[in-house]
């Protein structure tokens, strides 16, 4: 689904499809309950059919998948003799990739390398260059050191018959200025060089790959480097050894290679051979920022087409859908989204606020790349297996690339495999999370028959503000990680301005996310060097392509705190825990969230994930971080975790073992509520599992009692009940299983 798992009432959405099956049936339901959970525990995934245009059977096709990032310049003039010379610093991070890796390729007038240089398969420089009767290859004779600059450059003389190959180590990866001593200068004389290699036309160069592999349907780019270039340059004359290094300590001038288009987004603003470590801003010396870092295993855009598109019907109810897909043998598969109101149609009072930034940020988490400490690559055996069969499909943002170095661009464009209804995570209960943890949350409103719209993290990125206005609450998903800063502003707007925010998840509004300027498909993060993350960031390197400084938002004194009263502080996947009310749960302003809750009654000691309403990721108030001093903490976990909950890495100074759930005050999830001078308020709970208790006991229970609760006061507050689309509660359900 091309826009990030969305549509719009009164719109058109495309799907994309790739199926080896000779065809398949395509239908449009709405997802009207469920969620993962083991047999006998509440209803299974269930939907309700939606008529609609896209009915009916169509071709199955394969598509082919390009991974691999590259750049492609502008046109280069060589001489008319069709001599040439390339050069660039290089900073490789997989010479022993045991492929051939071009760097900087010139193409001749037919559209194929004429000159190419690149590391071989032994990890050796090399320079292929055509040449009467086929190609030459001119090797330097030993191997790439992994992660140090070297000036690299070749070049062919056609009148002179020669070629000539430059390659110059610096001392180290600091200042790679200072360069060792002596240089590899390798010169050969070629009679076979007498015709030009590069004609005499005009034509592109390329960065970081040759052409494109024409065939395998899985393949990266055709040699796709992995690391850095820096300073490339192409010049229509052929330098012998001497002048190559000389252009070594030197800006590039006019062979600078300018106006490069980048293909599957390769890191952009890295540390260049010329950093000097003086700063970690690139807007404050540009001129040490100039490496772009390449991936074999980049990608920003699948490319395939639009399968079928289904044309919303106006006025089609807010909610979660799925495009249901039956192949010919009777396989099933589903594609997840939204739908949300028209144009300034808002439905309902409450809208769900759906984390579509963090599902992108997640998928295919189930990656063999996937790089954590002691975590099982095959969580999910199904997704994992898939991955690891179609490594093009690209990487989430928990994982590493094939040099190492961690994922920080992740795009919707691509398939997203574990963004699916059943999917679990087991090492945190082998329950649902992210999408499939959501369902949990659709499950209990529309069981409710509670009117809501949905609207998205795009939405909001997009539209600000405004878009929440109309509602009298908003309801977020359980695991709201990755935001922005117009996503922060425009909440801090609504709620200032006297809306009602349930915050009912846990470790949200955490990471620094941006969107890529003119591709809203693409986000970036940057982990960063210090605080809970799956990677570590390069020194130098924790600015965003847009200028941000990158990692988490507390840090750059917007703590999630500050917002909603509560922020991440713990993590773990031992048994979950319930909330203990406290004497602030007395206060007569919060008395509509604990009706029908005794006082000494424990909340949520029950639960499909990990069997507590706390558990999984937790969130504690804490006024040294920016909980405001009207916050009132109703409700409490502390002292009923055992040691699997460790506290945050960013929040422990000195390494201790106390810093245990059994130990530490500070592991907890703390229910909260707090007014603001405009008469909004939060309602927090802390916690990822919070939503996965709400269908305990046939959905009769505390935690669910309590959510409605909250939710009935917000809506009251917003002027009373609005007739939504809301379903009686206990309505039939038409049931099909999914997977």
């Amino acid at each position: 689904h091309r826009s990030r798992g969305r549509a719009r009432a009164g719109g058109a959405s495309d799907f994309m499809v790739g199926a080896s099956a000779d065809s398949y049936r395509a239908e449009i339901a709405g997802v009207t309950g469920g969620g993962r959970r083991p047999a006998g525990e509440g209803p299974p995934l269930s939907y309700e059919r939606v008529p609609s245009d896209v009915d009916g059977s169509y071709p199955g096709t394969a598509h082919q998948t390009v991974s691999g990032s590259y750049g492609i310049t502008g046109q280069l003039e060589p001489s008319p003799a069709g001599a040439g010379s390339i050069a660039a610093w290089i900073y490789p991070t997989l010479p022993t990739a045991g492929r051939w890796q071009s760097i900087l390729t010139w193409l001749g007038p037919d559209g194929r390398p004429a000159l190419v240089l690149g590391v071989n398969e032994d990890g050796c420089l090399a320079l292929r260059y055509e040449r009467d009767g086929g190609s030459g290859l001119l090797t330097s004779p030993q191997p790439l050191a992994g992660r140090r600059w070297y000036y690299v450059a070749g070049s062919v003389s056609p009148e002179a018959r020669r070629v000539t190959l430059v390659r110059h180590a610096s001392r180290g990866t600091h200042r790679a200025l200072d360069l060792a001593s002596p240089a590899v200068v390798i010169e050969s004389e070629d009679a076979q060089l007498a015709a030009s290699p590069l004609g005499t036309g005009g034509y592109l160069a390329t960065l970081g790959t040759a052409p494109l592999h024409p065939g395998a349907l899985t393949s990266v780019a055709e040699g796709s480097y992995n690391g850095k270039i820096d300073e490339p340059q192409a010049l229509p004359r052929a330098l012998a050894g001497d002048g190559l290094l000389s252009l070594a300590g030197h800006p590039p001038g006019d062979a600078a290679l300018a106006g490069v288009a980048y293909v599957n987004s390769p890191v952009q603003r890295a540390t260049g051979h010329r950093w000097s470590g003086a700063t970690e801003d690139w807007r404050v010396c540009p001129a040490e920022y100039g490496a772009v870092w390449f991936h074999d295993d980049d990608l920003a855009d699948a490319g395939w087409p639009a399968a079928f598109r289904w044309d919303v019907p106006a006025g089609t109810r807010s909610g979660m859908y799925a495009a249901l897909l039956t192949g010919d043998g009777g396989e099933q598969d589903v594609i997840s989204f939204y739908v949300r109101p028209g144009h300034g149609e808002p439905t309902a009072p409450l809208a769900v606020l759906v984390p579509t930034f963090t599902y992108t940020i997640y998928s295919n988490f189930y990656h063999p790349a996937r790089a954590t400490d002691g975590a099982d690559a095959s969580e999910d055996e199904a997704a994992g297996a898939f991955l690891g069969e179609h490594l093009e499909f690209g990487l989430s943002l928990y994982c590493k690339h094939r040099d190492g170095s961690g994922v920080s661009h992740v795009s919707s464009r691509r398939p997203m495999i574990d963004t699916r209804p059943w999917h679990r995570i087991v090492t945190r209960g082998n329950a649902g999370r992210e999408l499939s943890g959501d369902l949990y949350l659709f499950d209990w409103l529309e069981y409710e028959g509670i009117a809501y719209d949905t609207v998205t993290d795009d939405d909001l990125h997009a539209e600000g503000a405004g878009l929440l206005r109309p509602y009298a609450g908003v309801v977020t998903g359980g695991h709201p990680e990755y935001v922005s800063g117009q996503m922060l502003d425009a909440l801090a707007e609504y709620i200032g301005g006297g809306g009602n925010l349930a915050y009912l998840g846990g470790n949200g509004f955490y990471w620094v996310t941006t969107v890529a300027d003119g591709a809203p498909h693409l986000l970036e993060v940057r982990r960063g060097r210090s605080g809970s993350r799956t990677w570590t960031g390069e020194p130098g390197e924790g600015h965003h392509a847009t200028g941000e400084p990158g990692g988490h938002w507390v840090n750059r004194g917007r703590a999630p705190q500050a917002l909603t009263g509560v922020g991440f502080c713990a993590q773990g996947g031992g048994q979950g825990a319930g909330y203990s009310r406290t004497a602030a749960s007395e206060d007569p302003r919060v008395s509509f969230i604990f009706q029908g809750i005794g006082r000494d009654e424990v909340i949520g000691d029950f639960g499909l994930k990990l069997g507590g309403a706390a558990a999984d990721e937790l969130d504690r108030a804490d006024a040294a971080l920016g909980t405001p001093p009207q916050t009132l903490v109703v409700a409490t976990s502390a002292g009923a975790h055992d040691d699997s909950y460790q506290r945050a890495v960013e929040e422990v100074e000195e390494m201790s073992s106390r810093h245990g759930g059994s130990r530490d005050p500070d592991v907890r999830a703390d229910m909260t509520y707090l007014e603001t001078p405009g008469g909004g308020s939060v309602f927090s709970v802390g916690s990822i599992a919070w939503t996965a208790s709400l269908s305990h006991a046939g959905y009769a229970n505390n935690v669910a009692r309590l959510t409605r609760n909250v939710l009935q006061e917000f809506t009251r507050r917003g002027g009373g009940e609005r007739e939504g689309r809301g379903r009686p509660k206990g309505h039939d359900r038409h049931e099909r299983r999914a997977g």
